[in-house]
């Protein structure tokens, strides 16, 4: 955190001596006599300084974030230098160079800056859609690993069980581990109410298993309830991989 202040600290320290020097750079030879096209030329390099400065301190912050910068993070950097270096071009060819009329200047400066912003909100509309699909990979991965531990969970609880049909009930568990460990891990968010199903009736399931330690004799008709859980989450699984394979 103290390296990155002191970071922030030098970047504002040249940001300020750079404009100090752009504008003694354009006041001191004196003003030229196309008033408009000299302040629209200033404004025009100061912004695009400002620009660069702004940019340099959100990548200081996003790099403490990631260990790599995003490939829109990158792009975001090279759109903000071709925009300065456009803006140095266009003041140094058409203000002092070709002398182009005030007007038609000033349009030229505005359009590279309202091309330039464009780019960038482009970007960092593309850089959220990203990441939200990012997370929501992340989210699906997550649901179903945490599917896969509680049944690993309710196996192991099956095997604890001292009664003669604990070894059917693991095994019937094993069967949906199975299923689940060659299932796409991946999901679309059009499946939510598939996966909220499958999370409510692994919990069901769990919540039989332990009811069935918890009973010192079960009585008959468990093996046919357990069997008929475990079926309904295998259906609902087939049912989220034909869904998903539709979507794709």
């Amino acid at each position: 955190m103290q390296k990155k202040r002191s970071y922030t600290g030098l970047i504002s320290l040249i940001y300020a001596a750079a404009a100090v020097l752009t504008c003694a750079a354009f006041i001191l030879p004196g003003f030229p006599e196309s008033r408009g096209r000299f302040i629209t030329s200033l404004l025009s390099v100061l912004a695009a300084e400002s620009a660069v400065y702004g940019y340099i301190l959100f990548w200081i912050r996003s790099a403490g974030k990631n260990r790599r910068p995003s490939p829109v993070l990158i792009s975001g950097a090279w759109i903000t230098a071709a925009y300065a270096a456009a803006v140095f071009i266009a003041a140094a060819l058409l203000d002092w160079g070709l002398q182009l009329p005030p007007r038609l200047y000033m349009t030229v400066q505005l359009a590279l800056l309202l091309v330039s912003a464009g780019l960038l909100a482009a970007v960092a509309l593309y850089g959220q859609r990203a990441a939200a699909e990012e997370r929501r990979a992340t989210d699906a991965v997550r649901a179903h690993q945490q599917h896969q531990a509680e049944l690993r969970e309710i196996r192991e609880l099956a095997g604890s069980w001292r009664h003669p049909g604990a070894e059917w009930l693991a095994d019937l568990i094993g069967g949906l581990q199975e299923q689940f460990r060659y299932s796409d891990p991946l999901s679309r968010p059009e499946l939510y109410d598939t996966e909220d199903m499958l999370t409510r009736q692994i919990s069901l399931l769990h919540d039989q298993v332990a009811l069935l330690l918890a009973l010192q004799d079960p009585g008959s008709g468990w093996e046919g309830t357990a069997a008929e859980l475990a079926g309904s989450i295998t259906g609902t699984l087939q049912r989220r991989n034909r869904e998903l394979a539709a979507l794709k």
